[in-house]
């Protein structure tokens, strides 16, 4: 047992200083085994189709068999076009290969930030913040967390590989070559809005959530209705965390909301505060968030793009450029409506362009 193990130990080290010394290996491994998930999925859809058209053509072979027995000449034509008609025409899985689901991000001429939201090793918030120097506009736009990208659904890259692999799959999804990121935790997040005093939100739909978690392993019940409010921290991390008793999708929407205020208010303390203390504020908030981003460049952006227009509000969802299904694990999952990311790249260029 003990040489075992130490052959386990040995051989793990050994895996783990190879992985390290060359990033681009393991994101060819990632890529490799992604798409051989990929391409099992496509198979098992293949297959699933392939019989349910096999189950369709039984059924018909038993009609025109009735249908021979009558002498009903019109109705053996009809049957016997459809058997044809289904044995030449490809089933829609098929138009989806492995190749089709990972493609390469194009050139664009907008700086991009991923900001995450995480709750310890995991992500349920990806929001990317576009700035468009040339239109002085910044486009918030939210991925989501079910998203099937190369044999996994996109948060999972994040909690198996980190930040680096989902900028590629989130750069594969949109287009956009990510420049740089941000991560903050939930207790991260509270601090920041309290740092800065509170944010104001405005409330267009009433909120009842009956399971929100205590970070206790139980639940405590959160409600709001409509209206004009003033959130701390903790006010401001339900209301972007609450999903139950909504959508995925119209949690995006609200997370946006949230930043779009966070934005708002560090605007009205910088016509009343000093730079200097602007700059602690920016020190504190970066001293609770993990990212590529240093002090000075924070500050730099924030004077250079704080008068750009906020474009807030598109949510990648099952209403628009997605549908969602049960995979063969019985998990959900999010896939293009068009079987690839083409469509929804060129909607997001002329978004933030």
């Amino acid at each position: 047992m003990g040489v075992i193990f130490v052959c386990t130990a040995i051989t793990g080290a050994y895996f783990n200083s190879s992985l390290s010394k060359n990033s681009s290996q393991i994101s060819s491994l990632i890529d490799e085994v992604g798409s051989l998930s990929q391409s099992n999925f496509v198979l098992r859809e293949q297959l699933t189709s392939q019989e349910a058209v096999l189950k369709s053509i039984e059924g018909d072979f038993s009609s025109l068999e009735t249908a021979l027995k009558s002498g009903n000449n019109d109705e053996i034509a009809g049957i016997f076009s459809g058997i044809l008609s289904k044995l030449s025409t490809p089933s829609d899985a098929g138009k989806m290969t492995s190749d089709d689901v990972i493609l390469s991000s194009v050139e664009d001429s907008t700086f991009d930030i991923l900001l995450l939201g995480t709750n310890g090793a995991h992500t349920d918030t990806i929001v990317v913040a576009s700035i468009n120097v040339e239109k002085e506009k910044v486009t918030l736009f939210s991925i989501p967390r079910d998203l099937y990208i190369n044999g996994r659904r996109i948060n999972e890259y994040y909690y198996y590989y980190g930040v680096d692999q989902l900028e590629r799959m989130v750069s594969s999804v949109t287009g956009l070559q990510i420049d740089k990121y941000a991560k903050v935790d939930l207790s991260g997040f509270e601090e920041i809005v309290d740092e800065i005093g509170g944010v104001d939100i405005y409330v267009d739909k009433a909120l009842y959530d009956g399971y929100y978690p205590n970070g206790q392993g139980g639940y405590d019940p959160y409600s709001i209705e409509p209206g004009q409010y003033h959130m701390d921290g903790e006010e401001a991390l339900r209301y972007a965390r609450s999903r139950k008793s909504t959508t995925d999708f119209d949690r995006a929407g609200r997370q946006q909301k949230v930043l779009s205020a966070l934005r708002t208010k560090v605007t009205q303390l910088d016509s009343i505060m000093e730079m200097k203390d602007l700059t602690e504020i920016f020190q504190t908030a970066l001293s609770t968030t993990e990212t590529d981003v240093d002090l000075l460049d924070a500050v730099s952006y924030y004077y250079d793009y704080r008068d750009f227009d906020l474009q807030t509000g598109f949510v990648l969802t099952s209403s628009n450029y997605l549908y969602s299904k049960i995979n063969e694990s019985g998990a959900y999952i999010l896939l293009p409506r068009t079987n690839n990311f083409e469509e929804i790249q060129g909607v997001i260029s002329d978004l933030v362009n």
